[in-house]
This record gives structure tokens, C-alpha cells and sequence, in this order.
């Protein structure tokens, strides 16, 4: 493995119902192989149990006059780093928890409803689906150690 980088937990979030933004809260339990625990996504698919999104995509939205709340890109970590910047397979110690990036989420018509613009804008940047490998409580503030594959 490389050396880590740091970053820090920003905002978590917890789909319990229908729609986006996902709700805000303090701490999230994931759950290896399954996702966060009461999320309405979780136990779908383990390659896909939580979306990691980085502060850059809401700063994309930003630079282009669209003000969005945290939560409304679908993700359960909002990071201030840009998991994009991340190879596929790095992984990243959050709290408890480790994580590891499969793949890149698509841009979903759900994100219109904000602004037109957005699919497009965010598109390929939204935010990167990341399997548990080690369950466990992330609280808003913990810190992110990347650790990424040595090539």
C-alpha cells in the first residue's frame, strides 16, 4: 500500500424514505457486506452498500449558480476529499469502518429536480460506490485515511 492521505467526515447521511436529499445524521452504522443500517438501499448490493461523495461536486454545482443541500446527490459520506481523485480499489478507513471504491454511481434523473443542469454537470462525478469490507459507527468529524493499492 501507498502512503495514506487524510481527510475528514463532513456529513452522513440515511435514506429512510423515498426521494432526495437524504436526511442528515450524526453517525451511521454500516453493516460488511450489507450498507448502512436503515438505509433503504442497503443489503441491494454489496459492491454498491454506500455512495461516497466529495465536497467537489458540490462545488461544481456551486461554481454553476446551483445551491443544493448536503444529502442531495444520494450519498451516505460526504468527504472533503474527491473520491473521483481515487483509483478503483483504494480504500478508505472512516471511523470504525472500512471501505474500499468498486465504481463510479451514475447520474440519475432523481438529480433534476434540483436543476435541469445537473445530470449533466455532475456527470461521472457524482459521487463512488464503495463495498464494507469492515463494519462499524462513522460519525461527522471522523477522520478518512486513504490507503491505495500499490500498482
Amino acid at each position: 500500500m501507498a502512503a495514506p492521505a487524510l481527510g475528514r467526515v463532513v456529513s452522513l447521511h440515511l435514506g429512510t424514505g423515498e426521494g432526495l436529499p437524504k436526511p442528515r445524521v450524526e453517525a451511521l452504522t454500516l453493516v460488511a457486506g450489507h450498507g448502512a443500517l436503515g438505509d433503504r438501499h442497503a443489503g441491494r448490493d454489496p459492491d454498491r452498500a454506500v455512495l461516497v461523495a466529495g465536497l467537489a461536486a458540490y462545488q461544481r454545482a456551486e461554481g454553476a449558480g446551483i445551491s443544493i443541500p448536503y444529502g442531495a446527490l444520494g450519498e451516505n459520506l460526504l468527504l472533503d476529499l474527491d473520491p473521483h481523485d481515487l483509483p478503483p480499489g483504494a480504500r478508505l478507513e472512516v471511523g470504525e469502518a472500512l471501505l474500499e471504491l468498486s465504481s463510479v454511481c451514475t447520474v440519475c434523473a432523481s438529480l433534476s429536480r434540483f436543476d435541469l443542469r445537473l445530470p449533466k454537470l455532475l456527470y461521472g462525478g457524482r459521487g463512488v460506490y464503495a463495498r464494507i469490507l469492515r463494519g462499524g459507527v462513522v460519525r461527522v468529524g471522523d477522520p478518512v485515511q486513504v490507503l491505495v493499492p500499490a500498482e
